[in-house]
């Protein structure tokens, strides 16, 4: 019999009728999920297989959802590759793609390099250390920004046609296969490795890059064959008729990846960006998929990925060569950050980036990518004159910080918490959310980005349990408001209304009908977040029962957090380290959004602090930029939700500015041996357009200004600051620059006397670290 499960408490029913209703209906039939049409999966020498259905994939017979964070090795310097790795590990990334850019390994024809930050293997070895799971993207055309796509600059002499099935660049294209194959050998899934998966070319038929070699006002001349010339976009969009020759796309792709397999590429699956049209190989390869809120390709306005919608039968930036249905919706190219151009300096803010992936986990995507989640600095070209950069296109000609959730000298971005919310999610509930389909309200068809009135939301259910998806937040709108309602899902066998409030520019996940160790939560009005076990540890002090599992939730300011049981019992705590409650064995506390905000799982405890972490066997090494002492809780443990300090000798820099005028300056930096600091940073608060810096007369760093002070990390530079100064020269900012309506208000200058162009101030920052046990 069908029952309703309706809020208990009478003091609220005047409040809940005055309320706006918001409707969700579990379907009748459950979601059809097929395998046999995918010709995909492998297994390890541990006998662990990867499966991949139209829905989902598995790992080890369990349902997972992947979350990957693409980082370019060859840009970031290689003796610094394993603390990044571990600072991704720590923001909750499973998976890094990363490109193989064939013109920075083959810049000269016949004369591979695979040195220094080049060294794919010893990259992939890395991360093979650390867990981490990896899938290269082989090209040959990448494009990631970087001169002709990744196409060496030698290509473009030869009489052939690139990305196309002309026999004399298919014989170039294996011969690059071959090499990469040849550093990757041994490092496969089915070795014990950590590759699991392979991209082949990219937007094939749907996007290229301008030719580097091009002159002043001639129109681009871009990397496609010449019958997609015309066709092929600069960036990612919608494209809705087929490419002239899709059959011949299409078999390219089938060419690569049999070429691939060929050089020894034997991945449990491959991958093709399937978005606008591009080519794809049926059945053999997961479309992967993308969302940009605020691209540099396209003029601002409020896009519709903030918009649910259900991604398993229709995918961002339809129509696509493919049938969504027949495949796991992964999202691998998510615009979390963006890099700047010339002309357009987008700012992409934190809310932005974790409501684009709630609205995209809540529309029923499976596995979750972000394009760039690590930023890096382009390399110079052989003799260090040129640049390996997108010039064309107006990219800075070093600078790839992509406003990324790490960003280009390793610091946290501002949105690197945010997504590790979700993350740590996923890492505990994962496999519950990935089987389950998503629903929609009947009318969300009829709902537009400026729609500011009537909540966003979806569920993913199966079998009467899931979650509750909300977003409050529009890119390229100011005007939202907080939101509240009441939220009636109508399943199978009963009815379950729960009371939401949602704060402007947030978003939100809500659990019903949660087994929680045996106990069921009807709903909660706080999002969940990780879940640990408390085991009495030799030594720590620990008196928690053994093996009692406990929950930790948190609850945005302005939300008031309430856990109803089946059977009507209900707690409603404040939130934070006090909130915690016991019910039939089980532990639940609910945190603050800040002290989730700063929490992450190492080595099966919680662990919170405002220090950025690099996770090791028995503990963890704390990061703070400028802070010689920190905070932090470790629970469980002997001093329970007790903040505790670390705290080392303060450093005080040494460094010497010299300006010359006010477009110019030199800093000198003696950077002291001291075992308590990681690195140390340069920033430099100032106006101007574009900033650049240089070191023993080359070009080694740029920024385009957008009012954030310019901040550099110095290991890079440690040895050559030795003898040498880093210099610097600034243009001034006029007030006819194309990209001013992109800045905050705040960082655009009085244009009065002229152009302007100022340096305000500089200081040199120790980067402190801090040992400590868990």
């Amino acid at each position: 019999m069908k029952q309703i499960f309706v809020i208990a408490v009478l003091g609220l029913c005047a409040t809940v009728r005055a309320q706006q209703v918001y409707q969700l209906t579990e379907p009748a039939q459950p979601k059809a999920i097929r395998s046999n049409h995918l010709r995909m999966g492998g297994v390890n020498p541990q006998g662990e297989r990867i499966d991949v259905n139209s829905f989902y994939m598995e790992m080890a017979g369990r349902p997972v959802i992947p979350v990957m964070g693409e980082f370019h090795y060859s840009r970031y310097p290689a003796e610094q590759w394993e603390e990044e790795i571990l600072k991704m590990k720590a923001g909750g990334v499973t998976v890094i793609p990363t490109y193989v850019f064939w013109s920075l390994h083959e810049e000269v024809e016949g004369q591979f390099r695979w040195d220094g930050q080049r060294n794919l293997r010893r990259f992939i070895e890395l991360c093979k250390k650390h867990d981490m799971a990896v899938i290269v993207r082989i090209g040959p055309f990448c494009h990631g920004e970087i001169r002709s796509g990744g196409f060496p600059d030698w290509l473009f002499a030869k009489p052939l046609e690139v990305r196309s099935n002309d026999p004399e660049y298919l014989k170039i294209v294996k011969r690059l296969y071959t090499e990469i194959g040849k550093q990757l050998q041994g490092l496969y899934y089915k070795d014990g490795g950590p590759i699991i998966g392979c991209q082949v070319e990219n937007e094939m038929q749907h996007s290229a890059a301008p030719w580097a070699i091009t002159y002043a006002g001639e129109p681009k001349d871009n990397t496609a064959a010449s019958y997609n010339a015309g066709e092929a976009m600069i960036g990612v969009g919608n494209q809705a008729r087929k490419a002239t020759g899709a059959e011949m796309g299409n078999l390219h792709m089938q060419l690569l990846k049999k070429m691939a397999v060929e050089a020894g590429i034997d991945v449990p699956f491959y991958t093709a960006t399937g978005w606008g049209n591009a080519a794809v190989i049926e059945g053999e390869a997961i479309p992967v998929t993308a969302a940009y809120t605020y691209p540099f390709w396209a003029k601002p306005h409020m896009s519709r990925f903030l918009m649910f919608k259900d991604l398993t039968k229709e995918a961002d930036y339809a129509p696509t060569r493919y049938n969504p249905e027949d495949y796991p919706s992964f999202c691998a190219e998510m615009g979390a950050g963006i890099q700047m151009i010339y002309g357009a300096r987008p700012i992409v803010t934190a809310q932005a980036a974790e409501g684009l992936m709630v609205r995209t986990l809540g529309s029923g995507s499976n596995g979750i990518g972000y394009y760039m989640y690590h930023g890096g600095s382009t390399p110079k070209q052989i003799g260090g004159v040129g640049s390996f950069q997108d010039e064309p296109m107006g990219m800075p000609k070093v600078s790839y910080d992509f406003q990324a959730p790490i960003g280009e000298f390793g610091l946290e971005g501002k949105m690197y918490r945010n997504l590790r919310l979700l993350h740590t999610f996923l890492a505990d509930f994962g496999h519950l959310l990935a089987p389950m389909e998503p629903v929609l309200p009947a009318d969300w068809q009829q709902m537009t980005p400026d729609n500011r009135e009537h909540l966003r939301y979806a569920a993913r259910i199966k079998d009467g349990s899931g979650f509750l998806f909300m977003v409050n937040f529009q890119d390229h709108d100011t005007l939202r408001h907080d939101q509240s309602g009441i939220v009636k899902l109508n399943l199978k066998n009963e009815t379950i209304s729960i009371p939401v409030t949602l704060p402007k520019d947030e978003s939100m996940i809500l659990p019903f009908n949660l087994d929680m160790d045996g106990k069921l939560l009807k709903y909660a009005t706080a999002q969940l977040l990780t879940k640990i076990s408390e085991r009495p540890r030799v030594g720590d002090g620990t008196s928690g029962i053994k093996g009692t599992p406990h929950y930790f939730f948190f609850a945005p300011e302005g939300v008031k957090p309430e856990f109803v049981f089946a059977g009507g019992r209900t707690f409603r705590p404040v939130a934070g380290f006090k909130s915690t409650f016991t019910y039939k064995g089980i532990k639940v506390t609910t945190l603050t959004r800040q002290q989730a905000l700063n929490a992450l799982k190492v080595n099966g405890r919680l662990l919170i602090t405002d220090a950025t972490v690099l996770p090791a066997a028995d503990g963890a090494t704390l990061l703070s930029l400028g802070n010689h002492q920190v905070n932090y809780v470790v629970y469980p443990s002997k001093q329970g939700f007790k903040t505790q300090t670390a705290s080392v000798a303060p450093v005080t820099p040494q460094f010497e500015v010299k300006k010359a005028g006010p477009r110019r300056m030199s800093v000198s930096v003696t950077q002291q041996a001291a075992s308590q600091v990681q690195e140390y940073f340069l920033r430099i608060n100032y106006v101007g357009d574009v900033a650049m810096a240089f070191m023993k007369g080359q070009l080694v760093q740029d920024e385009f200004y957008h009012g954030e002070p310019w901040t550099i990390g110095l290991k890079r530079y440690a040895n050559d600051l030795k003898t040498d100064p880093l210099t610097f020269y600034f243009r001034p900012l006029r007030k006819n620059a194309p990209f001013l309506g992109d800045l905050p208000k705040k960082a655009v200058p009085d244009f009065a006397n002229g152009p302007v162009v100022e340096i305000k101030n500089v200081e040199v920052i120790p980067e402190y670290k801090f040992n400590i046990k868990l």
